[in-house]
């Protein structure tokens, strides 16, 4: 009510203001013009001169009124239309900018203005927000989908060998091949249920109390078990005998099979594998993975596909941009040195904050 109460204050002042100003003018009249004038001359000219005068006090009261209405009219459009920004020609309602005051007519809708700004502002924020969290669920589901081919791996490889007629499996073997398929179909079945739930949310983080040594022991067995990964030389050098943390195992096994797969699939058969485990002065776990294989180059132009969670070669793809996003969803850092012909070396921070 108060806001209201100004603003009529203001246009009674501004009116009051030019009633002044055509009286002035009716004085000046009077004194120099009226009397070099006959009677009925005068009479014609007041009508006509005062008609003239109140239409064009009309006419700039209903301007000077009228500018920030049209305005804030235009300012409405544009957010209907999903253009979260004030009009073009905003500056130039600014009587100080810094200061945000307003000039002129526009100052008598100081509020309105603010209130205006403030609903571009937010609305401009809440779509921001919008797109980051498109963006995240749809980083989240290419990621499980990436993640589904590994296990689709496993259980095409293992049934293959088992139709196979030529080769006589033995029972135990038989027995062996059906529980890894077992196993990976009820991986599957946790990453279907992780889809499901990205459906409606955000990347979930679940912690609990895991041993790191022994979860980076399951999960190499498990790569190297691979029928593709039989070649290949997988070890294991850890300077922390037991050493527990609280992280979300899931998302740490993901990212740590996504980069021995990687190692795998995009180097020759021989190439030797290292995981190192250790933690430095700062009391920061360090996982390492390191191989003698081909190495990539690693240049600015890959760095920016690996920030944008974008394949940008075969080998840094986007295997690699879900590990990095699930360690980053984690508290912690990976950082990537190779070069071709001179092997790959991919470190994974965890803080300690995180464990």
């Amino acid at each position: 009510m108060s806001f209201m109460i100004r603003i009529a204050l203001k246009l009674l002042v501004a009116f009051i203001f030019m009633l002044a100003g055509i009286y002035a003018l009716l004085a000046l009249f009077s004194a120099f013009i009226a009397p070099n004038l006959t009677e009925g001359s005068v009479e014609t000219f007041v009508l006509v001169s005062g008609g003239f005068l109140f239409m064009l006090v009309l006419l700039f009261f209903g301007w000077y009124i009228g500018r920030p209405f049209y305005y804030m009219i235009v300012w409405v459009r544009y957010l209907a239309k999903g253009i979260y920004e004030a009009p073009v020609h905003w500056p130039t309602i600014h009587s100080e900018k810094k200061t945000g005051k307003l000039k002129g007519p526009y100052a008598l809708y100081q509020e309105l203005f603010d209130h205006l700004m403030t609903l571009t502002k937010t609305l401009k924020q809440n779509e921001q927000d919008k797109r980051d969290a498109e963006q995240v669920k749809h980083e989240w589901i290419s990621g499980i989908s990436h993640d589904l081919k590994t296990p689709l791996t496993y259980i095409s490889g293992y049934s293959s060998m088992l139709m196979n007629e030529g080769y006589p499996w033995s029972e135990e073997e038989r027995k062996e091949f059906l529980s890894i398929i077992h196993q990976k179909a009820d991986h599957l079945r946790e990453l279907v249920q992780d889809l499901n739930e990205t459906v409606h949310d955000q990347i979930p983080i679940q912690r609990e109390d895991v041993d790191l040594n022994e979860l980076v022991r399951r999960i190499a067995a498990d790569v190297i078990s691979a029928p593709g990964a039989a070649n290949y030389f997988l070890t294991i050098d850890s300077k922390l005998e037991r050493f527990r943390l609280k992280c979300d195992s899931k998302l740490l096994t993901r990212a740590l099979r996504n980069l021995l797969v990687n190692a795998i699939a995009h180097n020759p058969a021989g190439t030797e594998i290292i995981i190192r485990i250790t933690q430095n002065e700062s009391q920061v776990v360090e996982l390492s993975i390191e191989d003698n294989g081909i190495g990539f180059s690693f240049d600015e132009t890959t760095q920016k596909h690996l920030d944008q969670n974008s394949p940008s070669s075969e080998r840094s793809g986007l295997g690699l941009s879900i590990a990095r996003q699930f360690i980053q969803a984690l508290g912690g850092e990976l950082t990537i040195r190779s070069q071709k012909n001179q092997g790959t070396s991919i470190t994974i921070q965890l803080p300690t904050e995180t464990i």
